[in-house]
């Protein structure tokens, strides 16, 4: 959820249309049956940043939309499709929490859980059909389609340190970047840009998805899960390989990639487990070439924004860039 902090700072230009895209998130499953509006609501207002709905709005007003009610709409339907992905993300990495609280799939099972995230897929495309753009419409259909891809290729690489740099990249700019590429252009298109500053936006969102996915992946290894909202190292326990551990796999000497490798192959990553992968990770300095990585994707955000007019939204888009690198959680 948007916290006041946010609220009153980064994201002020835009509080009351992200006021609006929270209300509007509670209308998907009325009417739906009881038990689906249980859960399909329970994803829906499980809190998080609302990045993506932020972005599109953001994009929108910078890029000079005054359509209050269409532009909510379409943020929401991004806040939909995120809110569906982790469902099913939650399910595939059998995870028993999100944002500090138990997933939806601990609560009601798999059978149930995935129905749900199908329900806000399915209600997100329905509200896309009924706006009409069928660019936007290809946007977060292309997006939902990169999504299960870079899913499905992280998959195909658990616990394989052999992944390269660059399939990383294409599990991360699927499963994080595309949708905020979508919500940009969007919020272009919804604005009536030209079609080249809508790509120039779709440019923007994907490189600072990537960012944002890549401050994540060092924040397993360093944030506090009072703050994360979920443990702390369940990346690797999960057996996903992100790049603080390429970088460490890539670096170590022989003895210490052994020790990796060991840790790689086991079924259950103790506590102590983790702790010792942490030092590797701290000893090579894991988390400051992840975070080399994040400045080189924000750097190429920021300049994207220069084709933009100043205005308050423009410089809002910038403070965004920055919350993305400094944030913790």
């Amino acid at each position: 959820m948007i916290t006041s902090r946010t609220q009153n700072g980064l994201f002020s230009v835009i509080a009351a249309e992200l006021s609006a895209v929270e209300d509007r998130l509670q209308e998907p499953a009325q009417d739906s049956g009881a038990l689906l509006s249980v859960v399909a609501g329970y994803a829906l207002g499980s809190g998080g940043k609302r990045i993506r709905p932020a972005l599109l709005l953001l994009a929108a007003r910078a890029c000079g939309a005054d359509q209050h009610g269409r532009v909510v709409t379409l943020a929401s339907v991004a806040e939909m499709m995120h809110a569906a992905t982790l469902v099913h993300d939650d399910i595939v990495d059998h995870s028993t929490k999100r944002r500090g609280r138990p997933s939806a799939a601990a609560l009601w099972g798999s059978d149930v859980s995935v129905l749900a995230g199908d329900f806000l897929f399915s209600r997100a495309i329905q509200l896309l059909v009924a706006d009409g753009d069928m660019r936007i419409l290809q946007a977060f259909a292309d997006a939902t389609v990169s999504m299960i891809e870079g899913e499905v290729l992280q998959l195909q690489f658990l616990r394989d340190l052999k992944i390269s740099e660059e399939d990383y990249l294409r599990i991360v700019t699927g499963k994080t970047a595309a949708l905020m590429s979508a919500a940009a252009r969007a919020g272009a298109l919804v604005a009536g840009a030209p079609q080249a500053t809508a790509d120039v936006m779709a440019a923007f969102g994907l490189n600072l998805g990537i960012g944002f996915q890549l401050v994540d992946d060092a924040l397993d290894y360093t944030a506090r899960e009072e703050r994360l909202g979920k443990p702390v190292g369940s990346d690797f326990r999960e057996g996903k390989i992100t790049y603080p551990l390429i970088h460490l796999v890539r670096t170590a000497s022989i003895a210490d990639r052994v020790v990796v490798e060991d840790l790689a192959r086991r079924e259950h990553i103790s506590d102590e487990d983790l702790a010792q992968l942490r030092g590797l990770v701290e000893r090579y300095e894991g988390v400051p070439a992840t975070m080399r990585l994040v400045n080189e994707y924000l750097a190429r955000a920021r300049a994207l924004l220069e084709v933009l007019p100043q205005s308050p939204a423009c410089h809002a888009l910038y403070r965004l860039v920055d919350f993305v690198r400094e944030r913790d959680w």
